[in-house]
């Protein structure tokens, strides 16, 4: 049986724009892969990036719609491919765009067409903004395209970031140091790290969301707009159920302050086994409350040596912070972050 395609839902001029199912549509999911890692090799040659696994996962996604577009030719090839997402849950103003167009068929419009379908797209689902995130290595930052495209789209820049990265192990020497910081700390033994693999303890579920919703609105936003998160029990079980489909494994270290029992600090490093050599650093947050003890850096250093035990093979940590974002970026260049790619917040409001 040939694999079932997608049907256009937009077409201009020579172009033709259709959302892919990736779970039916084998040569769409190909043809949108092959554009994705082709742009993403221009970047970062030597990261491992997203497979097909992830783009199925990506779709079934509940608290987020997640659309896989692509863009074809009036001969059938694909041009260009984007992901539009649509937050379900809590900043229903917003929509989120990534777009791609093959290296060899740049300049030629199919770009600029991809974003007037997204607005489209965006104005009928009652959406005001279009947000979206570019990094690119330090190297391209005044050659690359994206910038140019940007702006040309419209769309301004709210505010810059970085892209960092940790070689691994981290020196014995510098650990020791870093960790004597961590016990010196004023009211440090008011506190204890524990270790999360995976979903948390239901015992903790509540700590949890209100991690994750001081996450949503403590950390730099570009979009002025955005508001708190939603998050309840059922959020946690499907961000658990995504992670597993896309083969992520999750590591915590959480600070508990021992009075309360409460869990007051946290940061999550995701792996895939599929990619043995990197892991990614995601949310670290510590509780206003709570903050002027060194449990950022306690944390953080401790989720590393929980990454050695659990997957001895990564040889480095990519994270990202905005650039006003001072606290954690003190604590990343204490560790030994260094910066390898300029990221900019995109936004575009429709009128």
């Amino acid at each position: 049986m040939r694999p079932r395609q997608a049907t256009a839902e937009w077409q201009r001029g020579d172009v033709e724009i259709a959302t892919i199912n990736p779970d039916e549509d084998e040569r769409g999911l190909a043809d949108w892969f092959g554009i994705w890692r082709a742009t993403d090799l221009e970047k970062f040659a030597d990261d491992v990036g997203w497979d097909e696994q992830d783009i199925r996962a990506q779709s079934h996604d509940t608290t987020t719609v997640m659309r896989h577009l692509l863009a074809r030719a009036d001969d059938g090839s694909a041009v260009a491919a984007a992901l539009f997402s649509l937050p379900q849950l809590d900043n229903l103003h917003a929509a989120w765009l990534d777009v791609r167009v093959d290296p060899s068929q740049r300049r030629l419009g199919y770009g600029r067409t991809m974003v007037q379908y997204v607005e489209a797209e965006t104005r009928r689902v009652g959406r005001t903004v279009i947000n979206g995130i570019n990094d690119m290595p330090v190297a391209q930052q005044d050659s690359h395209p994206a910038p140019l495209f940007c702006r040309a789209m419209a769309f301004e820049v709210q505010h810059m970031g970085h892209r960092r990265a940790l070689g691994l192990p981290l020196p014995p020497e510098r650990a020791a140091a870093l960790w004597r910081d961590v016990r010196d700390a004023k009211g440090a033994s008011d506190y204890r790290v524990i270790r999360l693999k995976g979903r948390w303890p239901d015992q903790f579920v509540e700590d949890q969301c209100a991690l994750e919703r001081a996450m949503s609105t403590d950390q730099p936003l570009g979009d002025s707009q955005a508001t708190e998160e939603v998050w309840d029990a059922a959020r946690i079980d499907d961000q658990a159920q995504h992670l597993a489909d896309q083969g992520l494994i999750s590591l915590v270290a959480a600070a508990q302050h021992i009075e309360s029992g409460q869990l007051v600090a946290c940061s999550r490093l995701v792996y895939s086994d599929r990619r043995p050599s990197e892991a990614w650093q995601w949310a670290t947050i510590v509780l206003e409350e709570h903050r002027g003890h060194r449990l950022g850096l306690a944390v953080k250093l401790a989720n590393l040596d929980f990454l050695a035990q659990e997957l001895p093979t990564a040889r480095r940590v990519i994270t990202s912070n905005a650039a006003v974002n001072a606290p954690m970026i003190a604590v990343n260049d204490l560790m030994g972050f260094e910066i390898d790619a300029i990221g900019a917040f995109w936004q575009k409001t429709l009128t």
